[in-house]
Parts: structure tokens; C-alpha cells; sequence
């Protein structure tokens, strides 16, 4: 998924606006997404006016899947423009505050998934068919679905549709019960999660 990056520029000092939306791709970067960060396409140029940035910005914009609102967006009149845009055309909205939330507890499932199993998120949202991959994808999928996540946001998370998310559902209490490879490996990652709450 590809997925543009939005918030306050004007008014803030450049580079903590550059650092600001270097950390937001960095984040969206680590858990699969290609990021589309304006400040690398040149809305930085001082030079440029208002008007010729916003133009280049929903130009970027037009060709993402979804927009990511930093927490500062509502400052900005820009921001609130393409909020706007991304709304009317029907694209994704991800809102920092929230997935800042949603992606902590993913990161969690994440690291238990290693721990387990040693793949990388990256290792298990591509299309290869492994066996360990599978499972993985499994694994994660069933403990998002456990924290109320919706089936769309997952399949955003692992580049799959809803109807795959219903799949890997059901594939996962199938294999609960009749797959002692698979059990032994959900079981332990669902302990490492469970002593992690325990903690917190």
C-alpha cells in the first residue's frame, strides 16, 4: 500500500518539520508501507509559494492509497485540504494518534512472531507461499483480529484482501486443533503476548 504523509509545514522551523515527517515515514516504512514523504519531493523549497506546493502535494497525493494525518494536521490549512481531497475520493485515512495506539500493539505481535518463529514482518506479508510464512501470516492476522481490529486495517497491515483475512481466520482455528506444528508455534507466541500484558 502506498500511503502519503500529511501535516503541518507552515509555521514550523524546517528541519523540525523534516524530522517530524521523516520519523512519521520511518514508522510507516517499518511495518510494510511505501511512504510518500512531500518534504523529499521538493515541498520544502522556500522559494516556492503556498500554492505551487499544495498543487505538487495533491499531485503526490492523487497517486496513493491512503493519506496518514500527523497529529499536527488540524494547524495546518494544507493538511486540512488534502484531508479533504483524500475523504471525497474515498482513499484510506490513518490518523497518527490511533495507529501510534494500534501499531504499538502490533509492533508486539510482531516481535513475538521473531522470537517464535524468526521471520520479519517483511518475510511474511510477501506473496512466497513457505510454509513458515504461512504461518506467521496466521499468527499475526488472528492476534489482530483478538485486539478488535477491523478485517480491512489487517489487510492493509499484510497486503491481502478482506476475504483472505477471512481465511486465514478460519485456517487458524482449523489448525489449532489438527496441526500440532502449527499449534506448538501459535501457542508459544501467545504466551510470549500474554506475559508481555502481564507486565504492563
Amino acid at each position: 500500500m502506498k500511503i502519503y504523509v500529511s501535516g503541518k509545514i507552515s509555521g514550523l522551523p524546517i528541519e523540525e518539520a523534516k524530522q517530524r515527517f521523516a520519523n512519521s515515514q520511518a514508522l510507516l516504512e517499518s511495518i510494510g508501507f511505501e511512504v510518500v514523504n512531500p518534504l523529499e519531493f521538493g515541498l520544502c523549497d522556500e522559494k516556492a509559494s503556498w500554492e505551487s506546493h499544495m498543487v505538487k502535494g495533491i499531485k503526490l497525493l492523487f497517486g496513493c492509497d491512503a493519506i496518514y494525518m500527523m497529529d499536527n494536521w488540524t494547524g495546518s490549512t494544507g493538511a486540512g485540504i488534502e484531508y479533504d481531497i483524500a475523504f471525497r475520493l474515498g482513499k484510506d485515512i490513518w490518523f497518527e494518534s490511533i495507529f501510534a495506539r494500534e501499531n504499538q500493539n502490533v509492533m508486539r505481535i510482531q516481535n513475538a512472531i521473531h522470537e517464535v518463529i524468526g521471520l520479519k514482518f517483511s518475510d511474511y506479508i510477501t506473496k512466497s507461499r513457505k510454509r513458515d510464512g504461512f504461518y506467521a501470516r496466521m499468527i499475526f492476522v488472528h492476534h489482530c483480529r483478538a485486539m478488535k481490529m477491523k478485517l480491512t486495517k489487517i489487510a492493509q497491515y499484510v497486503h491481502r484482501d478482506h476475504s483472505s483475512m477471512l481465511h486465514l481466520l478460519k485456517k487458524y482455528n482449523d489448525d489449532m486443533r489438527f496441526n500440532p506444528p502449527f499449534r506448538d508455534l501459535a501457542t508459544k507466541v501467545n504466551d510470549i503476548l500474554i506475559s508481555y500484558n502481564a507486565k504492563i
